[in-house]
């Protein structure tokens, strides 16, 4: 069976995937729902002949509440017998998948829209072996005789050990009787639910089932408050800048919540308020100083404590942005963008600029349907590819690179002071002879004008010079992976690559290739060293060859196909995720010491998720989402840092997190501001789809801190996270180069205008998408 990896990065924003790595034993490919995967093609292995190309159903039949379903995936193409597994997402609940017959079957027992992918494997020896993944959509439909149940209290919360009455209204049946379950604790047959005795935060789910009609049910969720001893876990706070609009929380753990707070002890500086329900510090200070106070905290049996703190006012905003950005906000709290919606236009606002109402952050549109005036209502997107690790903005901010759903690269001015933007080179380029999306390899760390290239289809490096922003550049070759006998084999024909980056001494770029099929069938990841050549690790031979560094066998026995590639910004380690496995275990990533033959792996201790790199550190979202879920497979998950020389020892980096923070969580983390000691932020937008309440981090741009694991908050990125379009679902984004700006993708709420033009849109189906971009303080 293929491993599964995945970094969730698709070509033309679809059909590559990459830097996401599951713990499961699959291969996870791209969402077919979003437009232009069609020409995606089998990921675990080589393609050898049209035969063996396996095919799927296309759709599934709609399924009823509460009525026996039944459908079988017909399968083309392999050599059987076949193997199905469900290989992201959801079923139906009540619906199962017969492994070896793909029939989907059962009884649902809850109406809605349920995504999921389903891979097959032709179960034949290696040499024919194929898989294919494809995502389907079950719809549910409610059942209008069925009945209809409302718990009340809805989501309450009680403390350890407590108790609450909770209702059941029963409509559309004869009999108004149900049965309660809960996951944990207790509940009688009249909804006295007992909570449990938990030193922690738990959260329990409660089903009301209907005596009338078995397969009627519905769920809350009863948040239970830790009994640990009362504690103010906040001691120290952000500094606040005279006359600017500030915001933070502090914080109490234990005892039994609700908490009261108050000031116990000197003043507040003026202009500053406490929230006496909430803990949280806001308001706009009128006198700079500094000011010290006492804060006390009382929960519902009475207890209390205080904690001493101390805030500094300063006169200007010298402290606020990079790489302390101590104008911006820190805090738990919660932040509806939908409270105050800033309108950016509709097919038209490039230049439109507003302030984020929950973090007075400027949020400025920089493309919109008249980006490209040859071709309109494209969406536009930041990064390339849906990856949020490429470094599209040049050194000082001036320039940045965006991508369109057709899969165009556009070169864009910036203007830093004023937040506007503007294509370069408008007539001509990149419509002639310009650039696809997958030659681009990232701008230059050293040098504001230079662009660094490598052709997908040759293998060559080549630079673009922006330095003349009225005649386009045309690319000037560095080095021909195949023009030694140390590099590609003689007469390579390039069926895949994968960029992975430049050092930040512009002096080492690596790339993964294959001359045997798409994705997940090259073994060649090389790295170029100016003035040196290039050095090569054939991952199925285990052989490292080139024309610099030490030559030999590598010191795992692993052999793998090449799933993608990234480069750490010091140029000295190449991190390769494996897809096919040869021999070994492979439980990758795997970290190549370039120029050796020393690999290494951090196994099975946390190297999941998405992940981005420094200069000598890697981190990883470890599973992403981050913090506590309820999915029991990611509990552990958050972001981890390790060196990239000691990848099996990860340090937890944020000990802070939202309460009752929703699963799936997502982060796609950035960090071309990594300085060369990798003590700046590296940056991340998140992705947390529909939810009754508003949470803190849902759908905003975080900046995290590598050495304490402290949290950011900058914007909203105004993403419904149903979008067609990859980057704009999943709000994608990149830090600049300086750490002043984060461009990032986002259908803002579907207000965008239609791909086809219209001024309305369908959300999930044709809304259009553009890119933004936040001034950080």
């Amino acid at each position: 069976m293929s491993r599964l990896t995945s970094q969730i990065v698709c070509w033309n924003d679809q059909n590559t995937c990459g830097q996401h790595k599951w713990l499961l034993s699959v291969v996870l490919i791209c969402t077919l729902a979003i437009v232009g995967c069609a020409n995606l093609q089998n990921l675990s292995s080589p393609q050898t002949s049209a035969s063996h190309t396996l095919a799927m159903s296309s759709n599934l039949p709609t399924a009823n509440l509460g009525k026996t379903y039944s459908t079988f995936l017909s399968v083309s193409g392999g050599l059987g017998p076949y193997h199905f597994l469900l290989a992201g997402g959801t079923l139906p609940p009540g619906l199962n998948l017969d492994a070896q017959t793909g029939r989907i079957s059962g009884v649902p027992t809850l109406a809605g829209t349920f995504e999921f992918n389903i891979l097959v494997e032709n179960e034949s020896d290696w040499a024919t072996r194929h898989s294919r993944s494809r995502h389907y959509v079950v719809a549910v439909a409610g059942c209008e005789s069925c009945a209809k149940i409302e718990i009340t209290p809805a989501n309450p919360t009680v403390s350890s050990g407590g108790k609450i009455q909770l209702s059941a209204l029963v409509s559309n049946a004869s009999n108004s009787a149900v049965t309660w379950t809960a996951s944990a604790g207790t509940i009688s047959g009249n909804g006295l639910f007992t909570a449990p005795v938990a030193k922690s935060s738990v959260t329990v789910t409660v089903t009301a089932t209907s005596v009338a009609q078995a397969s009627s049910q519905t769920n809350t969720t009863v948040e239970v408050a830790g009994s640990a001893n009362l504690a103010i876990s906040t001691s120290s706070i952000p500094t606040a800048v005279k006359g600017i609009p500030y915001i933070t929380s502090i914080d109490a753990t234990g005892g039994h919540p609700p908490y009261q707070w108050a000031v116990s002890s000197g003043y507040l500086p003026p202009g500053l308020q406490l929230m006496a329900s909430s803990g949280a510090l806001s308001g706009a200070v009128t006198q700079s100083g500094k000011y010290a106070f006492s804060v006390r905290v009382t929960d519902t049996a009475t207890h209390s404590v205080q904690q001493n703190l101390a805030l500094l006012v300063s006169d200007t905003t010298v402290g606020c942005g990079t790489p302390k950005y101590n104008c911006s906000r820190t805090d738990l709290l919660p932040a509806d963008p939908l409270n105050s919606f800033p309108n950016v236009g509709n097919l038209r606002g490039t230049g439109i600029i507003i302030s984020d109402p929950s973090f007075s952050n400027r949020i400025a549109r920089v493309t919109d349907a008249d980006t490209n005036p040859g071709v309109l209502y494209r969406t536009y997107m930041a990064g390339q590819g849906g990856s949020a690790d490429v470094n599209i903005w040049n050194t000082d901010s001036t320039l940045l690179f965006v991508q369109d759903s057709g899969g165009w690269m556009y070169p864009l001015t910036f203007d830093p002071v004023s937040l506007k933007a503007g294509r370069l080179y408008v007539a001509s380029f990149p419509s002639v002879g310009g650039l696809r999306i997958g030659a681009i390899g990232g701008w230059s760390f050293k040098d504001p004008n230079i662009l660094y290239t490598i052709d997908r289809s040759a293998p060559i490096l080549s630079k673009y010079d922006f330095s003349d922003r009225v005649n386009p550049p045309t690319p000037t070759q560095i080095f021909d992976f195949r023009s030694g006998s140390h590099c590609l084999p003689s007469g390579f024909t390039v069926t895949w690559s994968n960029v992975g980056g430049g050092s930040s001494d512009d002096s080492v770029f690596a790339v993964a290739y294959s001359n045997e099929g798409g994705q997940g069938s090259g073994v060649y990841a090389l790295a170029y060293k100016a003035g040196k050549g290039c050095t090569v690790y054939n991952t199925h031979t285990g052989q490292v060859t080139g024309d610099w560094g030490t030559q030999g066998t590598v010191t795992v026995p692993d052999r793998f196909t090449i799933h993608n590639v990234k480069l750490s910004k010091d140029g000295n380690w190449l991190v390769i995720v494996d897809s096919t496995c040869f021999s070994g275990t492979c439980e990758g990533p795997f970290f190549w010491q370039v120029g050796t033959t020393t690999v290494s792996t951090c196994g099975k201790i946390g190297c999941s998720g998405h992940w981005t790199e420094g200069h000598t550190t890697w981190i990883n979202g470890d599973g992403s989402p981050v913090g506590v879920t309820q999915v029991a497979q990611y509990e552990t998950g958050q972001y981890k840092a390790r060196n990239f020389s000691t990848p099996a020892s990860p340090r937890a980096l944020v000990s802070r997190f939202p309460t009752g923070l929703p699963s799936p969580f997502d982060m796609h983390a950035s960090w071309n501001n990594a300085d060369s000691a990798d003590t700046y932020p590296f940056f991340s937008s998140t992705w947390t789809p529909g939810s009754s309440q508003w949470l803190p981090w849902r759908n905003e741009v975080l900046g995290i801190s590598p050495i304490d694991g402290t949290v950011w908050r900058f914007a909203h990125t105004y993403i419904t996270t149903v979008s067609q379009r990859f980057s704009t679902r999943y709000g994608i984004g990149s830090i600049s180069q300086d750490g002043r700006f984060f461009a990032f993708s986002s259908d803002w709420m579907g207000t965008l205008g239609s791909e086809s033009g219209s001024f309305s849109c369908t959300i999930g189906t044709n809304c259009r998408g553009d890119v933004f971009v936040v001034a950080l303080q």
